[in-house]
């Protein structure tokens, strides 16, 4: 399998923060659960690309 660059995951990171907040804004609660998990994953992939050396 390919490695994905490191802008390019940073990119994709950016792009899941700002889908986070939109979902935040909505009323809904099924947006506010997905806003969380998509936060999560957020984290998961800032930790992948910042410990890997």
């Amino acid at each position: 399998m390919p490695e994905i660059s490191k802008t390019d995951t940073l990119k994709a990171i950016s792009y899941l923060e700002e889908a986070a907040k939109l979902y935040d804004a909505l009323p809904m609660q099924k947006c506010k659960c997905r806003a969380h998990m998509i936060r999560l994953l957020t984290t998961k992939l800032k930790s992948k690309v910042y410990d890997k050396k």
